[in-house]
Formats: C-alpha cells, sequence, structure tokens
C-alpha cells in the first residue's frame, strides 16, 4: 500500500497509511485521506515519546494533479508527548512531520519540481499557476528560491554552455530573465535575473574569473541578435551555435 501511497501523491514517505474514505472528489478536486504515526524519540531525554492522538483539523498538501484533475492530500497527523519525569527536565510535545514537503509549508516538494522545470519552457507565470493550481505569487517565490539554490564555481565553466530566456513576471524589471545551463548533462547552472545585455555583462564580469569565460568552446542560444556581440565579448574563444529549436522556428515562420 506505501507503494500506492507514493505513486498516487508523489510524496515517498513510508509513515503514511491510508485513512477511511482513502479518496474523495467532485468535479472539481480529488482529495486523498492519510494518516501519519511513526515512533517519535524525545529530543531532550532521548526516550521513546506517547502517542497522544491525531491533531483535530487535518493538513492540506497541494499535489500534483491525479488523472487530470487538481489534488490535495488531507493528513491526520500524530501527536506526541514527553510527560515530565526524572529523565526528562520538562513537559516536550511534537507532531509527526512528513517527508517531501518543506516544515510549514503546504505544497509538496513535487510541485515545486515541476513549476522549476516549467519557468525553462517560457510561459507565462500565470499559464504556470494554472497548470498546478496555485497561485502566481507561489510560482514568483519559488523562482526567487531557484536563484538561492544554485552556487556557480567563479573559477570553472563547462566547455559547452547554453541560455535560454523565460518570461519571470516581477522578478525582473524586463519580466524575462534567463536560464544558464550545461547541454552536455542537462543541469541548470545558474538563474540569471535579466536577460538585458548590460546586466548579463555585469554578471558575468563579476561571477566568473577570465580563465573560466575564456575555457568556454561552444555557446548554444537563440538567434536574438544582441546576445551574439555580447557573447564574443565575454567568451572569446567560443563558437555560436544557434538554438536548435528556436532554428526550427524561424524556418516555419518564413515559410507562411
Amino acid at each position: 500500500m506505501t507503494n500506492d501511497i507514493n505513486f498516487w501523491t508523489g510524496i515517498k514517505d513510508p509513515h503514511l497509511k491510508p485513512d477511511k474514505p482513502f479518496l474523495t472528489e467532485n468535479k472539481n478536486l480529488k482529495v486523498i485521506h492519510l494518516i501519519q504515526s511513526y515512533p517519535m524519540y524525545c529530543p531532550l531525554c532521548g526516550q521513546l515519546m506517547r502517542r497522544n492522538g491525531f491533531r483535530k483539523k487535518p493538513v492540506t498538501i497541494k499535489i500534483l494533479s491525479v488523472a487530470g484533475k487538481p489534488a490535495v492530500l488531507k493528513i491526520k497527523k500524530q501527536q506526541y508527548l514527553c510527560p515530565p519525569s526524572a529523565d526528562c527536565p520538562k513537559r516536550v510535545t511534537r507532531v509527526a512531520q512528513i517527508q517531501g514537503v518543506r516544515f510549514a509549508c503546504r505544497i509538496a516538494n513535487s510541485v515545486k519540481y515541476h513549476i522549476a522545470q516549467e519557468l525553462s519552457d517560457n510561459e507565462s507565470m500565470r499559464t504556470i499557476a494554472s497548470h498546478h493550481n496555485v497561485s502566481v505569487n507561489t510560482v514568483e517565490r519559488q523562482l526567487e528560491g531557484l536563484e538561492d539554490t544554485f552556487k556557480p564555481n567563479r573559477r570553472w565553466l563547462p566547455a559547452t554552455i547554453a541560455f535560454d530566456d523565460f518570461k519571470s513576471g516581477k522578478f525582473a524589471q524586463s519580466e524575462m530573465s534567463m536560464i544558464l545551463m550545461n547541454p552536455q548533462n542537462h543541469r541548470t547552472i545558474d538563474i540569471i535575473q535579466s536577460r538585458n545585455s548590460r546586466f548579463m555583462r555585469s554578471y558575468f564580469l563579476s561571477r566568473y574569473s577570465k580563465k573560466a569565460r575564456w575555457s568556454v568552446r561552444i555557446v548554444v542560444v537563440d538567434l536574438f541578435e544582441p546576445y551574439r556581440n555580447l557573447i564574443h565579448d565575454l567568451f572569446p574563444k567560443a563558437i555560436i551555435v544557434a538554438d536548435h529549436f528556436h532554428v526550427v522556428v524561424q524556418a516555419y515562420r518564413a515559410l507562411i
């Protein structure tokens, strides 16, 4: 049953068990009902804590859509108690914590990962929000969190790098930002707040050494002309390769 719950919810927490009823739904929403309980030890004395019933109000967690319909989890969380004793200086209470969901957050990490993936698809914040039944503010917060996630190495860049711009709303004054990635392993190197040429020049000159920039041999980018002079200045040893997707789009437009 644990594997079934993982499949349905996208959350790999072995302590989640089905409640009754397991699934309820209406025309707009699926609700998966779960119980969470596991042994917990007191952080002060190290003894096994007593189970002290469940929270009266289940926690609601937003998850990925199920069968094309928005879905949430309703989780009854176990409460724990360690009463004062000779071994424990004071009364300690705790509540079960869910793996795959950040503390005090009501959105599963799997939803955040999918939002991050869509940010590189040149979709608007509003469109991404509607895909996942979340607010635009949630998408913006995820983008801001991504900026702090990546820690580029000032002394190194891969031999091949790629740029891809995307709509970032209030995150950038121009409402367009840039993803810097390694196309060889498809890993994101960093999120560049603005695709403005002046901003990008300042970004690379301040964050990467001359040796790192001169080690780049190939830059994959779309056909936006202002990028080309900038790339030659920043990566003088590199050749520019047009992004295949943008070449196809340009060819299609020329034919219609």
